[in-house]
C-alpha cells in the first residue's frame, strides 16, 4: 500500500496487566510491537512505508478516552495516517458497538485500512461489505469480557479494602506508605506533629482561621508544600486555610478509623459516581495507629459545633461581584450581628497572605448606595448619549433597506442568469451551439453568478451587523427607561448592569458595567 499517509501501530495493555508485568515497559507491549513490524515486513504492500507508534500502557480499553488513542484518531483526521494495525481488536476497543461504528463507517469514510493481525481482519478484503457475523461476535466477546473483568477487579478490591488494605486516594496528612508492608499506612512524625498541633489548638477553642492564620505566622508549610518541597507550581510557601484546616479536624483516619464505600460507579467503565449514605459507609476500627484520641476528637468537634453556630443568612444583592483590589480574590459578605447592626465585606485572604493594601472591612450599607449613585449616573449618561444617537439610528435604518435592496437585488439576477444557463443548455441539445461554445458561455455565466453569490453573502454579514448595532442600542434604552428611577438597589439591577466591583484599602470602589459598549 503505498497512500499518502503513514502507517501506524497502535500498542495497548490494561492497568492490571501493566501492574504484574513491572513498572517498566511491560513485556505484552513489547510483544505487540515485534509482531506487528514483523507483520509489516512479511507484507509487501506495507513494507517502505513510514511508521508511526501509538501507545496506552496501563489504560482500560472499554473508553476511547485514551491519550494514545485519541492522538491516533486526531492524525487520522487530518489525513496524516491512512492504515492501522494492531496486534487485536480488543487493543483499540472493547465497546463492541464502537468498534463496529469505527470498522464499518468512520474508517471507510476517512479511507483508512484496519488490519487487525490475530483476528484475521483486513478491511482492503471486506469489498465495501460491512464486517462479518465472526468479527462482529467476537467484538461483543471483547466487550462482555472488558465487563466481566471490570466487575472482578472490583470485587478484589472492595476484598482488598475490607481486609483492611489501604490502595485508594492519597494518603491523609500525618501518614506516608509502609515500606514493609504492601498497601499499608504508618505515622510521618514531622506531619504528625503538625496534626497534633492543630488539634491542640482546636481543643483550646481556636477556630480554624484562627489556627490557620498561627501556622502562617510560625511559617509552618501546609500539607502540599511539605509533601512536595520541589514543585514549582505551588506559589505560597504557607498556605494555610481555613478550610485545610477543618479538613483535618472532621477527619476520623486520625483516630485509627479506615471509611471506605463513600461512593460507587453509575455503570462498568464510568467515570461518573455517586455518593452513597452515611449509614452505609464501610468502617474498619483500629485499621492503624491514631493520632488523637477519641476524647480530643469529640472536644475539637464540640467547639466547633459552638463556634460555627448556623444562623440565617442574609442576602446581598452584590455577593459574587465584589473583590479586593488589591490581591484580587474575591471578597465575602459578614452579615449584621449584635455588635453591628450592618453587614460588612472582607478581604477572604488577607488573614493569610498579609498584603498591606488588602480591604480588610467595608461597610456594606453604604457600598450599595455608592453602587446606586453610581448606576443613577451611569444610566443618566447612557440615555443622553443615546438620545443624541437618535439620527444614527434613522442612519442604521436607511442603511438596512439599502443592504436588503442590494441583496434583493442580486438574488434577481442570479435568477435572470440561471434562466439564461437553462435557455443556453437548451440551445446546446438542440444542436444550435456546439459544446465549445456551450462551456465557455456556461462558464461565464457560473462566474457572475458565483460573483452575485460572494456579494450575497457579504452583503448578509452587514447587514447582521448593522441590526446588531441598532438592537443592542434598543435594549439598552428599554433597560435604561426601565431603571432609571431605581429607589434601591435590586439582585435584578447587579445581574444586568454590573460585571465586577473592586474595593480598595483607601475606600475607593471601582466598577465594571456590563454595557454592550463597556
Amino acid at each position: 500500500m503505498k497512500g499518502k499517509g503513514c502507517l501506524a501501530i497502535y500498542l495497548r495493555l490494561s492497568l492490571e496487566d501493566r501492574i504484574q508485568g513491572g513498572y517498566d515497559e511491560s513485556g505484552s507491549i513489547t510483544s505487540q510491537r515485534k509482531m506487528l513490524l514483523e507483520y509489516i515486513q512479511k507484507d509487501t504492500e506495507l513494507t517502505g512505508q513510514e511508521i508511526l507508534e501509538f501507545c496506552d500502557d496501563g489504560v482500560s480499553g472499554t473508553s476511547m478516552n485514551r491519550p494514545g488513542v485519541q492522538e491516533l484518531l486526531k492524525q487520522v483526521k487530518e489525513g496524516k495516517v491512512d492504515c492501522i494495525l494492531v496486534k487485536d481488536m480488543s487493543r483499540f476497543s472493547r465497546d463492541y458497538i464502537e468498534l463496529g461504528i469505527y470498522l464499518n463507517q468512520i474508517f471507510p469514510f476517512l479511507g483508512v485500512r484496519f488490519i487487525s493481525v490475530n483476528d484475521h481482519y483486513d478491511s482492503n478484503r471486506q469489498n465495501g461489505n460491512a464486517i462479518g457475523i465472526d468479527t462482529a461476535f467476537q467484538t461483543l466477546l471483547y466487550d462482555l469480557y472488558s465487563k466481566d473483568l471490570s466487575v472482578k477487579v472490583k470485587a478484589s478490591h472492595q476484598s482488598k479494602k475490607a481486609n483492611g488494605e489501604y490502595i485508594t486516594g492519597e494518603i491523609p496528612f500525618g501518614y506516608e506508605r509502609s515500606r514493609e508492608r504492601k498497601n499499608a499506612v504508618v505515622v510521618n512524625e514531622k506531619e504528625a506533629e503538625i496534626v497534633r498541633y492543630i488539634y491542640s489548638m482546636a481543643a483550646d477553642g481556636l477556630g480554624s482561621g484562627q489556627i490557620a492564620r498561627r501556622l502562617v505566622e510560625e511559617q509552618i508549610p501546609a500539607p502540599m508544600r511539605m509533601r512536595h518541597p520541589d514543585r514549582a507550581d505551588i506559589r505560597e510557601h504557607y498556605n494555610w486555610i481555613d478550610k485545610t484546616v477543618r479538613r483535618i479536624l472532621n477527619n476520623r483516619f486520625y483516630l485509627g478509623e479506615m471509611i471506605y464505600g463513600k461512593t460507587v460507579r453509575k455503570s462498568v467503565g464510568s467515570k461518573s459516581v455517586k455518593a452513597v449514605p452515611r449509614e452505609q459507609w464501610k468502617v474498619i476500627p483500629n485499621h492503624h495507629e491514631a493520632l488523637v484520641t477519641e476524647e480530643m476528637f469529640v472536644k475539637v468537634c464540640k467547639n466547633n459545633r459552638k463556634s460555627s453556630t448556623k444562623r440565617v443568612r442574609e442576602r446581598y444583592s452584590l455577593t459574587g461581584k465584589v473583590y479586593c483590589g488589591c490581591c484580587g480574590y474575591a471578597m465575602s459578605y459578614r452579615g449584621s450581628t449584635k455588635q453591628s447592626k450592618c453587614g460588612c465585606l472582607y478581604c477572604t485572604r488577607y488573614n493569610q497572605l498579609r498584603l498591606e493594601d488588602c480591604c480588610t472591612y467595608f461597610n456594606a450599607l453604604i457600598l450599595e448606595e455608592i453602587v446606586l449613585k453610581e448606576l443613577y449616573e451611569e444610566l443618566k449618561r447612557r440615555g443622553d448619549q443615546l438620545r443624541q444617537k437618535e439620527s444614527l439610528e434613522i442612519y442604521l435604518k436607511k442603511a438596512m433597506d439599502s443592504l436588503n435592496s442590494i441583496y434583493q437585488s442580486c438574488e434577481a439576477q442570479r435568477n435572470e442568469l440561471a434562466g439564461q444557463k437553462n435557455a443556453l443548455y437548451v440551445k446546446y441539445v438542440k444542436e444550435q451551439i456546439g459544446a465549445e461554445e456551450f462551456r465557455r458561455q456556461a462558464d461565464l455565466i457560473d462566474g457572475q453568478m458565483a460573483e452575485l453569490s460572494q456579494k450575497q453573502r457579504d452583503t448578509e454579514e452587514e447587514y447582521k451587523w448593522v441590526e446588531e448595532v441598532s438592537r443592542s442600542n434598543k435594549e439598552d434604552m428599554k433597560q435604561i427607561i426601565r431603571f432609571s428611577h431605581l429607589k434601591e438597589l435590586t439582585q435584578e439591577a447587579v445581574d444586568i448592569f454590573i460585571k465586577r466591583i473592586k474595593l480598595y484599602r483607601d475606600k475607593r470602589v471601582e466598577i465594571e458595567w456590563n454595557f454592550v459598549d463597556a
